[in-house]
């Protein structure tokens, strides 16, 4: 799970099934394998938002994307790293 001082200090949103779905059809069509998907975690972590979304479709979409819950861990420690990373 993301952190709640994550989510607090990155003001990160819950999302639902519904409003994951055209994100989730984005990332289904766009990437082959995990692999892929962890590529663009890279790509994204300066984008807490994104990653915030990843993380909700991987959550919601876990038997295909992630059973093992590996790429929701690397999202969760990019978006813990974000916030570690902010101006105090």
């Amino acid at each position: 799970m993301i952190s709640r001082d994550t989510i607090k200090a990155l003001s990160l949103k819950s999302l639902t099934r519904a409003e994951s779905y055209d994100f989730y059809i984005e990332v289904n069509s766009e990437f082959n394998d995990s692999a892929g998907i962890e590529e663009a975690i890279s790509w994204w972590q300066d984008n807490p938002e994104k990653l915030n979304r990843l993380w909700w479709v991987l959550n919601y979409y876990s038997e295909k994307l992630d059973p093992e819950r590996t790429l929701r861990a690397i999202v969760e420690k990019t978006l813990d790293f974000i916030h570690k990373s902010l101006p105090k």
